[in-house]
């Protein structure tokens, strides 16, 4: 079966390119269980993020910082940030239900995060160099950027999407294969076109000025 993320189809609106760089794509998703949700998808076909390259690395590092500031000025707060990684090969639990890395970029916040912390066994790490190269794991960031990872959950595919949807009581729609949310999807790509027009805008403002200064 050919990865979905490999053959992205461009001309679905939940994959829409909303940003694209050398080695990432920024998309909206199906499954949006909120205004606000974005997918950073990378170009070549890994299992999780503790494969990139050092340049990779470096990009992606940048967009998730990016995108938190981005998220800030449209939402007025910080987002949430997770990834299922996965193993290849590897038969252990996963939360992933596509094999090929992905980060979730979500404007949300957990309610109950403390239980959710405990519960499905995260422990705080001091950046992504900690994340496990051969072992399924669930990296996730809070909104205060604290990371945390965990190794040991129950073996529930799109888990923390489940966690998200059980506290916006709508937790048979979780499953992005079953709920579009295509309202969602559409507000987001508004939204966040509407930021980087705004963005455009100021910049060639700033250039403007600064050629009639220099004159």
């Amino acid at each position: 079966m050919s990865c979905i993320f490999c053959t992205l189809d461009k001309s679905k609106r939940e994959n829409t390119i909303l940003e694209e760089t050398r080695y990432f794509y920024v998309t909206p998703t199906t499954g949006s269980l909120v205004v606000g949700y974005v997918l950073i998808l990378c170009k070549r076909h890994l299992y999780s993020m503790t494969e990139l390259n050092n340049e990779e690395k470096e990009e992606y590092e940048n967009l998730l910082e990016k995108y938190r500031n981005i998220f800030k000025s449209i939402y007025k707060k910080y987002p949430v940030i997770f990834e299922h990684g996965s193993s290849n090969g590897n038969t252990e639990s996963k939360a992933n239900s596509i094999d090929h890395a992905h980060t979730h970029i979500v404007n949300y916040q957990y309610r109950n995060e403390g239980k959710m912390i405990k519960k499905l066994n995260f422990y705080p790490i001091n950046d992504l160099t900690q994340l496990t190269k051969h072992q399924n794991y669930i990296l996730y960031i809070n909104q205060n950027k604290e990371m945390y990872m965990t190794n040991h959950f129950p073996p529930i595919s799109q888990l923390m999407r489940l966690e998200m949807a059980k506290e916006l009581n709508i937790e048979n729609q979780y499953e992005w294969q079953k709920a579009r949310f295509d309202e969602k999807i559409e507000q987001t790509i508004s939204d966040i076109n509407t930021y980087q027009e705004k963005q455009r805008i100021k910049s060639r403002n700033r250039l403007t000025r600064k050629h009639i200064t220099e004159k």
